[in-house]
């Protein structure tokens, strides 16, 4: 039976592809539930430190299935948001950094999932953005709600009432993409030097930036002091440092 996700690990890193390439990975129900197992699964495995989100062939993901939207009522179009939701939530709330590679169609439900990672890279030629309001719907998985965080209100506005869409370099400059790449290959080198680190730092760093958008700049910085002092309780923290000493 085709899976509409299917993973593959590499060294220490779980790469994690929608898997629907004939409909440029569109997304229906059955792909949320299969991503919901796979995140799941990866959070527990103490072997993964980094978990990778992208698409099977050209597309990250065209968005949200159209032939399933056509058939949604209220009841059902609220149930699809729900487990989107869950997932996002998920991918945010994880431990592990989460990397979203985006390329070809970026766009719709599929940014939106990509705007929960922690960090976006996009290979060049790549179509990124919310054009929901060209079949006369809006955002419904954090495309009005996380992408104002990343990008600004009033650029998340335009996003969203014209659907525009950017390219890798446009995306970048309005920082919704962190890095632009060549080809799949040098964004997977970014995520093997990434997976190298301490496990244990890159989930701290994780939880403080998450952390510090909500909090008082003062309590803050009192969380960073804190998590800065216990890695010195680590031996794989301390072992690094003795390393760097002798050299």
């Amino acid at each position: 039976m085709h899976m509409p996700v299917v993973r593959n690990t590499i060294g220490s890193a779980i790469y994690v592809y929608l898997d629907r390439p004939e409909k440029k990975n569109a997304i229906d129900m059955e792909t949320i539930s299969d991503l919901e197992k796979v995140i799941d699964d990866s959070e527990l495995d103490e072997e993964i430190r980094v978990v990778v989100i992208s698409g099977r062939g050209r597309d990250f993901s065209a968005g949200a299935d159209i032939d399933m939207l056509a058939s949604f009522n209220s009841t059902s179009a609220y149930q699809f948001r729900i487990a989107m939701n869950r997932v996002s939530k998920k991918i945010r709330d994880m431990s592990k950094p989460v990397v979203a590679i985006l390329k070809g169609y970026s766009l719709g439900g599929g940014l939106e999932l990509a705007e929960s990672a922690d960090i976006r890279i996009a290979v060049k030629g790549a179509v990124i953005g919310q054009p929901e309001i060209s079949i006369g719907i809006n955002a419904g998985a954090g495309g009005n709600v996380i992408l104002p965080r990343i990008v600004g209100a009033g650029r998340a506005m335009y996003m969203a009432m014209t659907g525009l869409k950017m390219s890798a370099e446009e995306a970048k400059a309005a920082g919704l993409v962190d890095e632009v790449v060549d080809d799949e290959e040098q964004a997977m080198r970014i995520v093997e030097d990434i997976s190298r680190k301490p496990p244990v730092t890159l989930q701290y760093i994780k939880r403080l930036v998450n952390a510090s958008l909500d909090l008082p700049l003062d309590r803050a910085m009192e969380e960073e002091a804190l998590y800065f002092s216990m890695l010195f309780t680590r031996k794989e923290v301390t072992d690094i440092l003795s390393r760097w000493r002798r050299e």
